[in-house]
């Protein structure tokens, strides 16, 4: 470089030059050098206060430290392991833990009807309701929020039809009487009003025959005309010996008195055996016989029938 311009000179070299660093520089943006220089061992770091150079503390030997500067207007500082923790946990917005419990589903049992043509199998439906989710927030030690959601999932609602296969009666006899009238036909066809589900004139011990050719497990009716009057069915089936009660049923019909697609829903006897009714032989038969009997206003008449045998 070109050399320097002195006054009163003799310095002719940059080595020559000698800069005072006790003075007060702090007009030209340079302060306190000496005494930070001064106060300074090796290894120490020093860094720009508000206005001034400062020190940083030694803080060797406490723990396991790190440097952490904390900001504008702020000085750095030296913090131990333990304070690492709390502050990167103060900068974690949520953790989130789930609970995931689904409790067991409880399973009713509906039946199906059937529908014409017989054979058709029920299939069983699942449905799960939406699921909700509740956030509960706790702020944690290190200012960060921890939040654990509560998800309530409601058990699923399972409407589970039985499995089964419809089909068609191999016997249906009315009998007024004791005259025993066979109605398979008219049972198994969709002509309305053909079966004689109670006479005219109704006594107690008429009945109505169903029967099919292997054990099975309900009965439906559909009822063309309902009954109207004074009477009680008793459902029954033959156990080898006698006619005895049907267990376990559950008669839609109230006694051949509701039109519609109805059922007689029965627990499937363990003594069942075949007979004859009405010259049809060899089938399991249960029948809906009159047991008491006050008066008549209308004869219920049915349209079709079907057995359901549950797989």
């Amino acid at each position: 470089m070109g050399g320097f311009s002195t006054v009163g000179g003799g310095i002719t070299k940059l080595s020559q030059l000698e800069i005072d660093a006790a003075k007060d520089w702090q007009a030209k943006a340079i302060t306190n050098l000496n005494s930070i220089a001064e106060a300074m061992e090796h290894g120490d770091i020093a860094f720009r206060g508000s206005s001034i150079l400062k020190r940083l503390a030694a803080n060797a030997g406490i723990g396991y430290n790190f440097l952490r500067s904390r900001g504008p207007g702020l000085d750095p500082v030296w913090e131990d392991i333990m304070s690492l923790v709390v502050y990167l946990t103060g900068a974690l917005n949520r953790a989130l833990t789930f609970d995931l419990t689904i409790p067991l589903p409880t399973i009713s049992q509906v039946t199906e009807q059937a529908s014409s043509p017989p054979g058709q199998t029920a299939t069983p439906v699942l449905s799960i309701p939406q699921p909700s989710v509740g956030m509960v927030t706790e702020v944690g030690a290190g200012g960060g929020v921890e939040a654990t959601p509560s998800l309530g999932i409601p058990a699923p609602g399972i409407a589970l039809s039985e499995i089964a296969t419809g089909e068609l009666l191999g016997g249906a006899v009315a009998d007024d009487g004791g005259v025993q009238t066979n109605e398979t036909t008219p049972a198994n066809n969709d002509t309305t009003n053909d079966m004689t589900l109670l006479p005219a004139a109704p006594a107690v011990d008429d009945a109505y025959y169903f029967g099919h050719a292997s054990p099975w497990d309900w009965l439906e009716l559909r009822i063309g005309t309902a009954g109207n009057g004074i009477w009680t069915i008793a459902w029954e089936y033959w156990n080898g010996t006698a006619w005895s009660a049907l267990p376990g049923v559950s008669d839609s019909t109230s006694g051949f008195m509701v039109s519609g697609n109805k059922l007689v829903i029965f627990t499937r006897p363990a003594d069942w055996a075949q007979t004859t009714v009405g010259g049809i032989a060899n089938l399991y038969w249960i029948r809906g016989r009159v047991s008491a009997y006050t008066s008549i206003t209308t004869q219920p008449k049915g349209n079709r029938a079907f057995i359901w045998i549950k797989h």
